[in-house]
């Protein structure tokens, strides 16, 4: 009967659930009126929790499950009805899968105490669950369904709080039991981590734990997981694994002072949000510190770290429990102010077949699972029992090791660095180390050979586009460490580090990469990826020319002639014009500016914004020219005459030049000729010079037009001005810098279809 009745809950939810929305009497409640520890928090920080109160009774109210599916399946209804049933019986599965009772408690660990056989189990585990579809939505995701607000509308926001993630997060142990025995539901301790420099460098957020936590996951056990929905507040669709860890500034993480404050409250009540909200919004401020899908409650699950946070949370209200309750008080006492009908004591526990009492249960920790403690250090016993961590003896407690490259500020000395030394306040190889990994990527020849060895691969050519990468301060990284790796998709790839010397326009933190030359209706499709000089992770952003904004992307390029089927990215077949690439060609010297690459990378644990990114092509100034001539472009159409000469001289009679006709034509177009001028940066008086042409010495007669800014040509008298106000400079471009004079005029930003290209000032037919 029982069984039934689980059944019937899971296989009409959502659409039955229409029927208790009568119920749902909280949303008039005022979240800011109601009491917490303001010493805690911050005024923003109390204002992201009701923001946050209210979403989710937004969600709530909408049935937003449906994005899910319209109602669960028989068959998913079912799967989720046999993890319940087991949970009861507290089963797993043994070498024949045939269901059995556990022989003995679940022992729940710190997820760095786990060891390796331990954390392969779990891993695994879990990822059986993502990859076991049940009706064409994965294991996984039917638990998240579950947490939904809709699906669970007294999870959150109020008494019930505890014990529906209680349940909750034992029918997931459950579900990883049953496809691997040795598994467990870890806790993640987040106190080891708060009292870090920077906690998001943790070793915890590394390929060896949990994955990167900076953008999308792309390393560690979880990496490239797809997600059934979109992750909501993106200006992009997000529909993998993504976390921004740390890189807000009003984060924050678990500390030993509210482990305290938790472990000191006198009754139930002072831990349930209608009572004293500052437990819960302890818990919601660490689901916002790792964000991405962990900062809107209703998806956090798609997250493993969601489980594992609220292991820790369940572990804190047992400690409480065994601190200051009695065993008839753990299953009876409640809070007076339940905010709602749904969170009362013997209200059902919404989708579960059971109430919210039976949540308090003791059978819990009495019988299915316990949590062992972090043993921390002491001058006796200066040692943690982890390779993961380390002991900090200036408090005599264990913290979390920080990963290559990390911020170790306050530690040189101490064993804090995993894998790595603390030096001048960064994780960082010891010097012999990391100077023979310089001098095996050498930076004088690395480059070159990965062009030899792309161009090698890639029998239709290469083409060089810029990239970017960025550090945790918003600057370009310099380090030859770094590097981009291009994917071509037909099983090979290419290697390239940051080996060169910077020349403007090239920007700080810039690499070229080399791409496939395309030809005719090509459309290729190329994955781009990249690391800092320590091996971590760079997140990709890429330029969304409709808003005019760099957003998270996954770093695919699209590659095709036509703008149409292709990424806007600037491109050249050119080595020499490579350097230009992104830099507006077209202006005055003065007004030269240099776009950000359509794909740069952050290397940071920090947000890097659109902003930050533009303000780095913005900060860089081209150089004062202060050499005595500079070149401008005169355009000439003429019959063939051998032996014509150009010859400018300035108004001033202080200068004269003159060179055949041949010698100043431009390399890459006939029609073009560079003259030579005086430079007006050295004459703030500004410049005017008569150019001229000239056939066996004597001056030949040329129709001459000039062109303005506004593109209307018509005819004068072959004299130019030059000046170092750009508003009273008749011609805009020109330069002594004899490798930009091909591509004078040009503005070379996005792909190469919407190039531009600026006539001269001066035109002669002769």
């Amino acid at each position: 009967m029982i069984f039934q009745r689980v059944l019937s809950i899971y296989l009409f939810l959502p659409s039955a659930l229409s029927s208790i929305h009568s119920t749902h009497d909280d949303t008039s409640i005022d979240c800011d009126s109601l009491p917490s520890q303001s010493d805690f928090f911050s005024s923003q920080q109390l204002d992201m929790v009701c923001h946050h109160r209210k979403m989710w009774m937004e969600e709530r109210e909408a049935r937003v499950s449906i994005e899910m599916g319209e109602k669960p399946t028989r068959k998913q209804a079912a799967y989720l009805k046999a993890i319940e049933k087991c949970t009861r019986e507290n089963c797993v599965r043994d070498g024949v899968r045939r269901p059995k009772r556990a022989a003995r408690k679940t022992i729940r660990r710190e997820v760095r105490m786990m060891n390796k056989e331990e954390r392969r189990a779990v891993f695994e585990a879990m990822n059986v669950l993502k990859d076991t579809e049940v009706d064409n939505i994965t294991a996984w995701d039917l638990h998240t369904l579950v947490h939904y607000p809709d699906s669970a509308p007294g999870a959150h926001w109020g008494p019930a709080f505890l014990p529906w993630h209680r349940e909750f997060l034992r029918q997931f142990e459950i579900a990883l039991q049953k496809e691997r025995p040795m598994a467990f539901l870890p806790y993640w301790d987040s106190t080891l981590d708060q009292g870090l420099p920077r906690p998001a460098d943790s070793v915890l957020w590394s390929d060896e734990l949990l994955g990167n936590g900076n953008g999308y996951v792309k390393t560690g056990p979880f990496k490239d997981w797809e997600t059934n929905v979109l992750m909501p507040l993106s200006e992009v669709p997000v529909k993998r694994l993504y976390r921004s860890t740390g890189g807000r500034p009003n984060d924050r993480l678990l500390s030993p002072r509210d482990i305290q404050w938790v472990e000191s409250r006198a009754n139930y009540s002072d831990l349930t949000f209608c009572h004293d909200k500052t437990f819960e919004s302890m818990h919601g401020l660490s689901h916002v510190w790792v964000g991405g899908f962990m900062f809107v409650i209703r998806v956090s699950p798609n997250d493993p770290s969601f489980y594992m946070h609220h292991a820790f949370v369940d572990y804190l209200w047992e400690r409480f429990r065994q601190k200051q309750q009695s065993r008839d008080q753990r299953e009876n006492e409640y809070a007076k102010k339940t905010c709602s009908k749904l969170q009362e004591l013997d209200a059902q526990m919404k989708p579960f077949g059971i109430t919210n009492r039976d949540g308090l249960s003791n059978r819990y920790t009495d019988e299915w699972y316990e949590y062992e403690p972090i043993r921390h250090c002491s001058s006796d016993r200066p040692t943690c029992d982890s390779t993961y961590l380390f002991c900090d003896e200036k408090e005599w407690v264990c913290r979390s090791k920080v990963v290559l490259g990390g911020n170790c500020t306050g530690f040189e000395g101490s064993a804090i660095c995993y894998k790595s030394t603390c030096i001048k306040g960064s994780c960082r190889l010891p010097p012999r180390v990391e100077l023979a990994k310089r001098l095996q990527k050498n930076p004088s020849t690395s480059e070159e050979e990965s062009t030899r060895q792309s161009a090698s691969r890639l029998a239709r050519g290469v083409v060089w586009t810029k990239t970017l990468l960025i550090d945790e301060d918003g600057m370009g990284i310099r380090d030859s460490l770094a590097s981009v790796t291009v994917d071509y998709g037909d099983g090979s790839k290419t290697t390239v580090y940051m080996n060169h010397t910077l020349e403007y326009p090239e920007l700080p933190g810039m690499v070229y990469v080399p791409l496939p030359k395309v030809h005719g209706d090509d459309r290729l499709n190329i994955s781009v990826t990249a690391r800092d000089a320590y091996g971590r992770y760079c997140q990709p952003q890429c330029y969304n020319s409709t808003v005019e904004r760099h957003h998270v992307c996954e770093g695919i390029l699209t590659l095709s002639p036509s703008l149409a089927h292709s990424s806007p990215l600037s491109f050249t077949h050119d080595p020499s014009s490579r350097r230009f690439l992104d830099a507006d060609l077209s202006v005055h010297p003065r007004l030269i500016s240099v776009t950000p690459p359509y794909l740069v990378f952050a290397c940071s644990r920090k947000m890097i914004t659109s902003g930050m990114i533009w303000s780095i092509a913005n900060s860089e100034k081209p150089p004062r020219n202060s050499e005595e001539e500079v070149f401008i472009r005169v355009a000439l159409s003429r019959n063939d005459m051998d032996d014509l000469e150009v010859e400018s001289s300035s108004l001033s009679g202080l200068h004269s030049w003159r060179s055949p006709v041949a010698a100043a034509t431009s390399p890459v177009d006939p029609s073009i000729l560079f003259v030579r001028v005086p430079n007006p940066e050295l004459h703030p008086e500004g410049v005017s010079a008569r150019v001229s042409f000239l056939h066996h010495g004597s001056r030949v007669g040329c129709i001459v037009k000039c062109t303005n800014e506004d593109g209307w040509s018509e005819e004068c008298d072959g004299i130019v001005s030059l000046h170092q106000d750009p508003i009273r400079s008749a011609e805009s471009t020109f330069s002594s810098d004899f490798s930009v004079l091909p591509l004078l005029g040009w503005k070379m930003q996005f792909h190469p279809s919407t190039w531009t290209h600026r006539v001269p000032y001066l035109s002669f037919t002769c």
